[in-house]
């Protein structure tokens, strides 16, 4: 969604791992409020020791220092870590295999071929660090200035990075660019003073991208408007893809579907909704054919406080703030719920901002961090399967 530890006091960091003897059980039906067999799961408050249950690890909180502010998949059960520094973090080993300094407070991070891309924000504009796997630093690019008056301006999307870690894209206010990292080349496959757009639909907005199609085309989102244009119609949230020769442009307008962002997994590309319009449901795009699909959460309202895509995009996290949390669990493909967990806490501060939740597909993981943006908090994290 646009846009999951302080260790000066004791910190449990609880991975539940495929190791730790994993049990399969029908997922709890689910209408409004959790039923009561719904497993609960107490995340201790600073200094306090967490709930035992069955099948979790528990880990050592000095494996990171500072407070732990957000995860990033980082591609075969791996997380990047930022906390005092950034650290790549393997849940399988329960090691940390590289650290770096952290580039920037806020980050996406994008698994290449060899090693990593991170983008965000600094006083300066829109950064790009290229990463090996070791987390050293190849090459940092600073966007704004490669593109030369034009600019970029959504955090979240705003580059992309091409899986061999050849090429990237940017979406910024005057268009669609594609940079070849190699030969250090510019071109611009959208340009919004020559009124991009097809016969039906001219762009408005470009929000952000993704490589898809074996990195032979780019899916985009953002706003648009009709051709001819309709009286008293605003402007409407789209998604289209292009070739990367400039070709095949192609747009949609999903029907009353505003969308708020862009997620990017390794098999999809998710489109959450705008809080004020969720509606129960979420579109998605298949990264390997570029079909579009929609899948239904369990309540008209679920989707507001939180869509998080999975690591592979196999799975879906919703949460459902309130007095506490409770997340649900999707399989994709299906549609079906299969997982719900309610996490709790004497503070309701912890509740009162969208949590992040990281969900691993290979050991069916889920690692909810809460109060990583709140300075003033410690930062907790439950780790439940599902």
């Amino acid at each position: 969604m646009k846009k999951i530890f302080c260790m000066t006091l004791a910190l449990i960091f609880t991975l539940a791992l495929s190791a730790c003897g994993k049990t399969d059980s029908p997922a709890p039906a689910v209408s409004g409020n959790a039923p009561s067999d719904t497993p609960v799961v107490s995340v201790p408050a600073p200094g306090g020791q967490p709930g035992q249950s069955p099948s979790s690890c528990t880990f050592d909180h000095a494996l990171f220092g500072g407070k732990l502010q957000s995860c990033a998949y980082a591609g075969n059960g791996t997380l990047l870590v930022l906390a005092d520094k950034l650290y790549l973090y393997d849940t399988g080993t329960s090691s940390v295999l590289a650290t770096a300094e952290a580039p920037l407070r806020d980050f996406e991070a994008q698994a290449i071929d060899g090693g990593y891309v991170l983008s965000g924000m600094d006083d300066s504009g829109m950064m790009a660090y290229i990463y090996d796997s070791s987390l050293s630093l190849n090459k940092e690019i600073s966007v704004n200035e490669l593109l030369q008056g034009d600019f970029v301006v959504s955090e979240t999307g705003g580059v992309a990075a091409s899986t061999d870690g050849k090429k990237l894209a940017f979406t910024a206010m005057g268009g669609l660019y594609l940079y070849d990292l190699e030969s250090g080349s510019l071109t611009t496959l959208l340009d919004m003073a020559q009124n991009a757009g097809t016969a039906s639909i001219s762009i408005s907005m470009l929000d952000g991208a993704a490589f898809a199609q074996d990195n032979s085309h780019i899916v985009f989102y953002g706003s648009g408007n009709s051709i001819p244009a309709v009286d008293g119609e605003e402007g409407f949230s789209i998604h289209g893809s292009i070739a990367m020769d400039g070709s095949g442009l192609k747009l949609t307008k999903p029907s009353d579907y505003d969308m708020e962002e862009m997620q990017s997994s390794v098999g999809r590309l998710f489109f959450p909704q705008t809080f004020t319009q969720a509606d129960g449901t979420l579109l998605w795009v298949d990264r390997a054919t570029g079909s579009a699909n929609t899948l239904s959460f369990s309540a008209s309202g679920e989707g507001k406080d939180g869509v998080y895509g999975s690591e592979q995009g196999n799975y879906v996290a919703t949460a459902v703030l309130g007095s506490d949390l409770t997340v649900r669990v999707y399989d994709v493909a299906s549609g079906e719920l299969v997982a719900t967990e309610v996490i709790e806490n004497s503070d309701p501060t912890y509740f009162y901002r969208i949590p992040r939740i990281y969900l691993l597909d290979g050991t069916k993981t889920a690692v909810v961090v809460l109060g990583g943006s709140i300075d003033e908090l410690d930062t907790l994290v439950s780790v439940f399967e599902f």
